[in-house]
């Protein structure tokens, strides 16, 4: 029987079809990246006017084997006639345990940054972004991922996502009705960095996707897998404040969880409590850094933000990779949809982000070196 006839076999006992079989070579695993992401290859700068290559609804997995189809059925290790006793005798069957005895997919291609904070207001998104942009400017692959649903950070990297145009604004909220909305959904914004929007969805939508996140700890790790970003690409993750389904998604697969606060005493009241988020969502894997601190809108002229930021440095010592200092020009920058790397390359606010990504990067350096053989 020639190899064709099996393949076509082997899709009729499982229900599929023949046309879905697609073989990839190394060579094409090795490319595949470079096609769909054209702006997150080294040594490039992203081209605001590039245009996302088309995928295929049915995308090679990364992973250790190139030839695994995304398409494939991911059956639970849990065999069938176990999960129908539970049900015959009245008991839930865990998802979450399902979940658990899955492979866990590869991102160590990746490094992950979850950019975090316990409460609102501390410029977390301008952070956010424009560390991205500074990332991407010293020669990184950087992709930004909005996991808010506000997506402030659309709006810091120049990307308007308008409301009522669920199906052309695209974004990782809309990833959930199936891979391809999920890849299609990026876009390279005018600052040169790609962005995954969270979307423009109703409440309802919205409300959905929250309890598909619950159901499934997995889910980010999985689409991040599925997106073959290209080897060494830094994702960086921006949350909503405080705990949420987003938070733990995030910290499921951070390399490093970049605590922003402000030096103040509501800000520093909230730090054990993030400590203790971050100890729970993320504290197991040995891929996991920790969390590093920045310390942002320091003002010298105030003896308050000089006491609890020195407070604040005693205890923590150098898991504080950062103090960025109020500077006018950051959010003047913001409201003409600019980087202050641009708008005010000599400013202290700019001389402080840079700062911050080379230690960001400093941080994710040591994976690279925790992952080498002995």
């Amino acid at each position: 029987m020639s190899t064709s006839s099996d393949i076509s076999s082997l899709f009729k006992l499982f229900g599929g079809h023949s046309a879905q079989y697609r073989e990839f070579s190394d060579e094409k695993a090795r490319r595949a990246p470079e096609r769909r992401w054209p702006g997150l290859t080294w040594g490039e700068r992203a081209d605001s006017t590039s245009t996302p290559s088309s995928v295929a609804p049915c995308s090679a997995a990364v992973g250790q084997d190139a030839t695994v189809s995304s398409c494939s059925v991911d059956w639970a290790a849990e065999s069938l006639s176990s999960m129908l006793a539970k049900l015959a005798r009245g008991e839930r069957v865990d998802r979450e345990s399902v979940q658990a005895q899955r492979q866990r997919p590869q991102l160590a291609h990746l490094k992950v940054v979850a950019v975090i904070s316990a409460k609102g207001g501390v410029g977390k998104s301008t952070v956010a972004a424009n560390l991205c942009v500074a990332m991407q400017r010293q020669g990184k692959a950087v992709l930004a991922v909005e996991l808010d649903p506000q997506n402030a950070l659309c709006h810091h990297l120049g990307i308007e996502v308008a409301p009522g145009r669920d199906a052309l604004s695209g974004g990782i909220a809309l990833g959930q009705d199936g891979e391809a909305a999920l890849l299609d959904g990026w876009q390279t914004t005018p600052l040169g960095v790609c962005i995954l929007p969270y979307g423009s969805v109703d409440e309802a939508r919205r409300r959905a996707f929250e309890r598909q996140l619950e159901d499934e700890p997995d889910w980010l790790a999985r689409r991040l897998s599925e997106m073959q970003l290209a080897e060494g690409s830094v994702v960086v993750l921006d949350t909503p404040p405080g705990p949420s389904v987003y938070l733990q998604q995030a910290l499921a697969v951070a390399n490093l969880a970049l605590v922003v606060s402000l030096p103040d005493a509501a800000s520093y009241t909230t730090l054990p409590k993030i400590d203790s988020l971050i100890s729970t969502y993320a504290g197991n894997r040995p891929e996991f850094l920790g969390a590093a601190y920045v310390i942002n809108q320091v003002e010298r002229s105030r003896r308050l933000s000089q006491d609890i930021t020195q407070i604040m440095q005693s205890i923590l010592g150098d898991r504080v990779i950062g103090l960025i200092h109020r500077d006018p020009s950051i959010a003047e920058a913001l409201a003409y949809t600019r980087s202050v790397l641009d708008c005010d390359p000599g400013s202290q606010g700019c001389h402080d982000l840079q700062a911050c990504s080379q230690a960001v990067l400093a941080k994710l350096a040591a994976t690279e070196r925790h992952e080498q053989p002995a």
